[in-house]
């Protein structure tokens, strides 16, 4: 499906009272979701417990 394809079915799933900020909002959700799929098909992923080792890091603790 191309990006135009992709936004104008997310337009569509909209209520009728939605506003232009809802389908931006609604696009980059997609959008998010759309590269964390390609990151894992790409083999770009880390388990939950080699993140959890690098919360030490991020925190100073």
């Amino acid at each position: 499906m191309s990006a135009k394809d992709s936004a104008h079915a997310a337009i569509d799933r909209l209520p009728d009272g939605a506003t232009l900020q809802d389908a931006a909002d609604r696009r980059a959700l997609l959008a998010a979701l759309e590269k964390g799929r390609r990151d894992v098909r790409e083999g770009h992923w880390q388990t939950q417990e080699d993140v959890e080792k690098l919360f030490p890091s991020w925190t100073g603790k």
